[in-house]
């Protein structure tokens, strides 16, 4: 069994990790761009969220597994 996570914005199509990421650096520049007159630019926000991406990724996939666990013993 498969547990597919659907996108809030288009509900026709699955969350990937690309989604995951963008959300990532859309958060990143945010926090990066308080307190700045200007927003941080996109392109330097995704260098700054690559620094912290691995670890997050890590807990994106253990969310998903443990999603899918729970889901199959709800079957069960």
């Amino acid at each position: 069994m498969q547990i597919i996570i659907m996108n809030t914005k288009t509900p026709d199509k699955p969350v990937t990790m690309r989604n995951h990421w963008f959300d990532h650096v859309r958060k990143t520049r945010k926090k990066l761009s308080k307190g700045l007159p200007d927003l941080v630019s996109h392109r330097d926000a995704m260098k700054k969220a690559s620094e912290s991406w691995p670890e997050l990724k890590v807990k994106i996939k253990r969310k998903i597994i443990r999603d899918i666990k729970r889901a199959e013993k709800v079957t069960k």
